[in-house]
C-alpha cells in the first residue's frame, strides 16, 4: 500500500511485466495500443485515477496535451459557459469567439506571424503546412522539402510522406520524390552539411520537429543556427512542427524560441495543449502563404466550444504568476532529470523546460523501469523503445516533481544493481 498526498496504490493493484496486452476496448481495433495497462477513471490537475481509487502522478500530460492540468476549472467553466450560450456549432460562418481566438493566438505570438488557420488536430495542421509549402514551391519554381529520419508529423498520408524516412508511406504505394531526408543530428557535435542537398535553389522548405518526439531530442544549437542561416540565405521556408513543444512545454510560448530569438519561422503548427481538453489546432504563417490559394478550414474547425477552451487555456498559461512559478518548477525538473545520467544503465538524458527523456542502454531495462514506476504510483510515457519520456502538466507542484523523481530514481537504482 502506497498512500501519500500525491500517490495512492492499493495492495490489490496488479500489473504485468508485459505492457502489450491492453487496448481501449474489444469494440475498437486492436492496433490501438494503450500506453500503459490501466483504465483511466478520472483525471484532475496532475493526477490520474482508476476506478479502484489508485492515484498516479501523471508524467504524460495525456501525451503532452494537458499543459494547464487535467479538468482545469477555468477551462471547464469556459466550456460550460459556451455550451449554455446556444452557440456550439457554426461551420465556417463568422463568429465573435472564432475571431477572438485567432487574435489571441497572434497576440501571444512573435509579431512576424500575420494570420492563422484554425483546425482540429495536429495531423490536420501539418497536412496544411505540407500543402502551403507545395503551393509556394510550385509558384517559386522550387522542388524539395527537407525532413529528418526518425521524425513524426502525424497520421495522414502527407505526414507519412514527411515522417520517419524513406519508405514510411509504402503502405499506400505513394511516394513523394520531392522529399529529402537527412539523418537527425543526435551527436551534439554534429555539423549541418548542406552539400548533401544539392543546389540550394531547389530547396523549398525545411520541415522540423522542435524536438524529435520519441526521445525529446533537440537539435544541437550550432547545427540549428547553421541550418537556419542556410535556409534564409537561399530563400527556403522554415516550418516548425510545434505540436508537442508549443504553449510553454519547453519554457517559452513556442519551443523553437529556445534555440534563439534570431529564428523567425515561416510556418509553425500547433495542437495538443492549445485547446485541451477539446481538439484544436492551428497553423501560423504570413499573409502571403496563408492567402496563397489552397482551401483551408473544415467542418468543425473553429468550433465555438473548442475556441472557448483554447482562449481560456491561453489565458491560464500566460498568467504572470503562473509563469513565475513555472520557471521555478522547470529548474527543479531539469536538475532532477539531468542528475539521473550518473547511472551506468543510462546512455544519456535529454531535458529542456518540462519535457525530457531518459535514454537507457537496453530496451528491456527501460520497460522494467516504466512498470515499476507505475506500480509505485508514477506514470511516465512508455515509448516502446530505449526511451522513458516524462512531461507532467505544467500545474504540477514542486513537491510532486520531487516525489515523482524519487520514485523514478529508486526504480533506476534497482535495475542498476
Amino acid at each position: 500500500m502506497i498512500n501519500t498526498e500525491n500517490r495512492t496504490i492499493h495492495d490489490t493493484f496488479e500489473m504485468s511485466d508485459d505492457l502489450t496486452g491492453l487496448h481501449p476496448s474489444e469494440f475498437e481495433s486492436n492496433k490501438i495500443r494503450s500506453q500503459l495497462p490501466m483504465v483511466w477513471h478520472r483525471a484532475k490537475n496532475f493526477n490520474v485515477y482508476d476506478e479502484d481509487g489508485n492515484k498516479w502522478i501523471d508524467l504524460t500530460s495525456g501525451i503532452f496535451a494537458m499543459n494547464a492540468g487535467h479538468s482545469n476549472p477555468a477551462i471547464n467553466q469556459a466550456i460550460k459557459n459556451q455550451l449554455d450560450s446556444d452557440m456550439v456549432f457554426s461551420f465556417l460562418y463568422p463568429t465573435e469567439i472564432r475571431r477572438t481566438l485567432a487574435k489571441r493566438i497572434l497576440d501571444v505570438s512573435p509579431s512576424h506571424f500575420e494570420k492563422v488557420v484554425l483546425l482540429n488536430t495536429g495531423s490536420e495542421a501539418t497536412d496544411i503546412a505540407y500543402k502551403l509549402i507545395k503551393r509556394w514551391a510550385t509558384k517559386n519554381d522550387r522542388k524539395y522539402i527537407v525532413s529528418f529520419r526518425g521524425s513524426y508529423h502525424g497520421r495522414v498520408l502527407s505526414t507519412d510522406l514527411m515522417s520517419s524516412g524513406e519508405g514510411n508511406s509504402k503502405w499506400s504505394n505513394v511516394v513523394d520524390d520531392d522529399i529529402l531526408f537527412l539523418d537527425f543530428p543526435y551527436d551534439k557535435e554534429a555539423k549541418f552539411d548542406p552539400s548533401v542537398l544539392g543546389d540550394p535553389k531547389n530547396i523549398a522548405a525545411f520541415m522540423l520537429e522542435t524536438y524529435q518526439g520519441w526521445s525529446s531530442q533537440f537539435y544541437p544549437n550550432q547545427y540549428m543556427k547553421d541550418l537556419y542561416n542556410f535556409a534564409k540565405q537561399n530563400g527556403c521556408l522554415i516550418c516548425f512542427d510545434e505540436i508537442q513543444a508549443g504553449l510553454y512545454r519547453v519554457g517559452e510560448v513556442y519551443g523553437y524560441l529556445t534555440y534563439g530569438e534570431y529564428i523567425k519561422p515561416d510556418i509553425i503548427c500547433l495542437a495538443k495543449a492549445l485547446g485541451a481538453p477539446l481538439p484544436t489546432s492551428v497553423v501560423l504563417s504570413t499573409k502571403e502563404l496563408i492567402d496563397g490559394g489552397t482551401k483551408l478550414g473544415g467542418t468543425n474547425a473553429g468550433n465555438p466550444l473548442c475556441c472557448a477552451a483554447a482562449i481560456a487555456n491561453i489565458d491560464f498559461l500566460t498568467d504572470e504568476e503562473f509563469q513565475i512559478q513555472l520557471k521555478k518548477k522547470i529548474e527543479v525538473f531539469e536538475n532532477r532529470l539531468k542528475n539521473l545520467e550518473k547511472y551506468d544503465i543510462i546512455n544519456y538524458v535529454n531535458a529542456r523546460g518540462m519535457i525530457g527523456a531518459i535514454i537507457f542502454k537496453d530496451r528491456e531495462v527501460a520497460n522494467a523501469v516504466v512498470v515499476n514506476c507505475v506500480r509505485r504510483g508514477v506514470m511516465p510515457v512508455n515509448t516502446w523503445s530505449t526511451s522513458v519520456k516524462v512531461g507532467p502538466p505544467l500545474t504540477i507542484s514542486i513537491d510532486a516533481i520531487n516525489e515523482a523523481f524519487d520514485v523514478i530514481e529508486g526504480c533506476i537504482k534497482r535495475e542498476n544493481e
